[in-house]
């Protein structure tokens, strides 16, 4: 066999062996660019979570403020009524 026949059957190999690594470096690059993206979605989800997360508790702490001075009020009102209620029965016959 002659170095030209030689030639000629290892370069197609060689092309078809350089083309296949060429499409696994392409999808090499095409997993990082999706690991990428991934990775800034789970971020945003991360950062949305905590920004929901933050606003939950204070509504909770808020509301439960809320509930207490309701409480206090009623709690008030429930005083000032019994005192009305003493003085009407001290004053009516």
């Amino acid at each position: 066999m002659t170095p030209d026949s030689r030639l000629d059957q290892l370069e197609p190999l060689m092309a078809d062996v350089l083309q296949k690594v060429d499409r696994l470096i392409e999808g090499q690059g095409q997993l990082i660019e999706l690991a990428t993206s991934t990775k800034a979605g789970l971020e945003q989800v991360k950062a949305t979570g905590d920004i929901t997360a933050n606003g939950l508790a204070n509504l909770t702490t808020s509301m439960q403020q809320g509930l207490a001075n309701v409480q206090r009020d009623i709690a008030d009102l429930k005083t000032g009524q019994d005192l009305i209620l003493q003085i009407l029965r001290e004053k009516l016959p």
